[in-house]
């Protein structure tokens, strides 16, 4: 039976039927073709097959999708490769500066001088002032660390010390009054601010990435930074900012929220690199 059944479908698929065009008062044909069904799919199949060629040959050596819309011309591509390369390198370079400005300031500290910083905020001259750092307690205990015969931050150790993190300038000038304690309290800090105009500011160049408007004490920001950083600023009364939009350090963000009495309500910060929680006194220079 089974065998049976085979044949009568190859003989099916296999038998000819004639496809013609008749005259309608002669019914003469004027043309006609025998067919049979699998040569119907096996062309049909074959035709869909160049078809598929023909398009992959002109996907491939022909600026053809460039008229689809969407789909972004070589120029633009390589235009966001440039762009992304010149935010990268930038960073590199402002990470530089800070870290050579850094150190110049340590040196002067050392030297019993007293730093000049530069300051991250452009004045009206499009200048960057300069600010004196006062001595500080930070200061002595600096010294002593240095200056001390052991220890691994020790001038007279001569084993070489790998520095483990990067420097970021402070999201406020004011002081932590919660530290970091994770993950069994929360993965942030909290600072107090001591700037009377509450004006939020970023650590580092990055892009928005998110802003969550809340409460009138409950906007978050959060920006992307180089090398898997993110920074995120919690408990702000006002955003300056938009998702997408790319910001240089020290640019102005958001602004502390106030209690009725008008009183600046602690911000919250966190710091992330490669999904994971860090301290932001590891990176961060905060005022004691």
């Amino acid at each position: 039976m089974e065998g049976n059944f085979f044949k009568r479908l190859w003989t099916r698929l296999t038998d000819k039927r004639q496809l013609s065009m008749r005259d309608r008062t002669s019914d003469e044909p004027h043309w006609k073709v025998n067919l049979t069904p699998i040569g119907v799919v096996s062309g049909i199949t074959a035709f869909v097959v160049i078809i598929f060629a023909i398009v992959m040959l002109l996907v491939a050596y022909t600026p053809i999708l460039e008229i689809f819309p969407g789909y972004k011309r070589q120029s633009e591509a390589m235009h966001d490769r440039l762009v992304e390369s010149i935010m990268r390198i930038d960073s590199m370079e402002h990470t530089m500066g800070r870290m050579l400005e850094y150190n110049s300031a340590v040196t002067e500290i050392l030297n019993g001088g007293t730093p000049t910083l530069r300051s991250t905020i452009k004045t009206d001259s499009t200048q960057l002032e300069k600010r004196s750092v006062l001595p500080s307690r930070a200061d002595s205990l600096l010294r002593n660390i240095l200056e001390r015969e052991e220890g691994v931050y020790s001038l007279s150790n001569s084993k070489q010390v790998t520095p483990v993190a990067a420097m970021f300038s402070a999201p406020i000038y004011g002081t932590i009054v919660r530290g970091f304690d994770a993950p069994d309290s929360s993965f942030d800090i909290t600072i107090m601010g001591i700037d009377s105009e509450r004006t939020v500011m970023a650590i580092e160049n990055g892009t928005v990435v998110g802003v969550t408007p809340g409460s009138a004490e409950n906007t978050s920001i959060i920006i992307q930074h180089g090398n898997g950083y993110v920074s995120i600023y919690k408990q702000l009364g006002e955003a300056l900012v938009r998702k997408g939009e790319m910001i240089h350090s020290g640019a102005v963000i958001g602004r502390q929220a106030v209690t009725e009495d008008g009183k600046a309500i602690d911000l919250g910060f966190e710091l992330w690199r490669n999904g994971t929680a860090v301290d932001p006194e590891r990176y961060i220079l905060f005022k004691k």
